[in-house]
């Protein structure tokens, strides 16, 4: 009988965790650039909104620090929000959550891109029409 018991505490276990995202785990987000923003060859600051990718009940979470891959003709710029993706979730978009991206140098005649917009999970999508959000 005890280990009967201790066998269907840990089937129920297993099952709770299964319900939720893993802890440190993240998820894809999009990003456009927020309509006040200004972006100018010398902007280091850029207002954008952020989306997560996948659907989750029309949450996107919270924005994680964006991994910056400065370039010679572009900068990317990739952004991934947490929790990471849920076991089952609405699909009926979700909301835009504002944040700011932190240049290293000035953008200069380069193009801001999407980095999220070139994996194989975001390409393919309407948001990923083209992976460029600021044109040199």
């Amino acid at each position: 009988m005890r280990i009967l018991l201790g066998l269907i505490s840990g089937v129920v276990l297993v099952a709770a965790a299964g319900c939720s995202a893993l802890p440190g785990s993240t998820a894809t987000a999009i990003w456009t650039v927020s309509p006040q923003s200004s972006v100018s060859p010398e902007s280091t600051s850029i207002d954008v909104l952020v989306t997560r990718l996948g659907c989750n009940d029309g949450v996107t979470g919270d924005v994680n620090a964006p991994d910056i891959s400065v370039r010679e003709d572009e900068i990317v710029v990739t952004f991934t929000v947490s929790p990471g993706p849920p076991m089952a979730a609405n699909c009926q978009g979700n909301d835009e959550v504002a944040a700011t991206i932190e240049l290293p140098e000035p953008l200069g005649d380069r193009a801001l891109v999407d980095g999220a917009c070139s994996t194989a999970e975001a390409a393919s999508t309407v948001f990923c029409d083209t992976d460029v959000r600021v044109e040199p």
